[in-house]
C-alpha cells in the first residue's frame, strides 16, 4: 500500500486501517456491488403463519447464527409458524424456529432469497467484522426484503432504522421487529422498496463501475509519469 498510486477499500473502518500505510488522499472508498436486475422482487403476500426469514452465507459465517441461537428460538416461541431459510453450505437446528435447508448455488440465489420476506443478519462486534462490506444485507436490500440486522459495522449504514429494516439488539428487539414485519406485509413492501431504491443508488454495480472509472481516471497522471 505504501507503493500503490491507490489504495480501493470496501468501507470506511477498511479505509481508516489503510491509513495506517497510504496517505488518505491516496485511499478511495468503493463498497460492494450486486446487480439488481438479477433479483427479482420479493412478493410480500404472507402475514403470520408461513411468513419466511432468510440468512445466506457460508458455513464460516454460520457461527454468528449459532452464537444468536437463543435470540432466534426466542424469536420463534414468540411468533408460531415462522420458518427461516438457511441458503449456505451447512446447516443448523434450532428449537422452536423450522430451518429450511437450501444448498447454495449462484444460479438460484437470486430467486431463493426473493421467495423469502425478511433478510436477517448478525455480526459478532468485533474488528473481522467490522472491515466486512455487507454483501448478504445488499442481496436482500435487491431482492426488496425488510432487513433486521444488529448494528454492526456496515449494516448500521446499509439498514436505515424503519426506512429499509430494523436495526436490532436484544433479543425483545429481534422479536418485536422480525413480528412487527411477520404480520404486516404492506410494511415489508414498503420498506423493501426503499431498500431496493437506496440499492440501486449507492450499491449497484452500475454505481459501483463509475467509482472504479473515476479512480483510475484520477490515477493517470501518475501512471503517465511512471510509465
Amino acid at each position: 500500500m505504501r507503493q500503490a498510486d491507490g489504495v480501493i477499500a470496501g468501507n470506511y473502518f477498511l479505509r481508516g486501517q489503510a491509513a495506517y500505510w497510504a496517505k488518505e488522499a491516496r485511499i478511495h472508498v468503493i463498497p460492494t456491488c450486486v446487480d439488481p436486475a438479477k433479483y427479482p422482487f420479493a412478493r410480500h403476500e404472507r402475514s403470520g403463519q408461513g411468513v419466511e426469514l432468510v440468512w445466506i452465507g457460508s458455513s464460516s459465517t454460520l457461527q454468528g447464527l449459532e452464537t444468536i441461537r437463543p435470540v432466534l428460538e426466542e424469536v420463534g416461541r414468540s411468533w408460531p409458524g415462522l420458518r427461516l431459510k438457511l441458503i449456505c453450505d451447512r446447516f443448523i437446528e434450532l428449537a422452536d424456529l423450522p430451518i429450511n435447508c437450501c444448498p447454495w448455488s449462484e444460479a438460484s440465489e437470486a430467486a431463493e432469497i426473493a421467495a423469502a420476506d425478511i433478510g436477517v443478519s448478525w455480526l459478532p462486534d468485533d474488528l473481522w467484522s467490522r472491515g466486512k462490506c455487507g454483501l448478504k444485507i445488499l442481496q436482500y436490500m435487491a431482492a426488496g426484503l425488510p432487513v433486521v440486522a444488529n448494528p454492526v459495522g456496515v449494516q448500521a449504514e446499509m439498514v436505515v432504522h424503519g426506512e429499509t429494516g430494523f436495526l436490532a439488539r436484544s433479543a425483545l428487539e429481534w422479536s418485536t421487529a422480525v413480528g412487527r414485519l411477520a404480520h404486516d406485509p404492506a410494511l415489508r413492501a414498503r420498506l423493501g422498496k426503499a431498500g431496493r431504491v437506496k440499492l440501486e443508488k449507492e450499491f449497484s454495480v452500475r454505481h459501483g463501475a463509475a467509482r472504479w472509472i473515476e479512480v483510475l481516471n484520477s490515477l493517470r497522471p501518475g501512471m503517465a509519469r511512471a510509465g
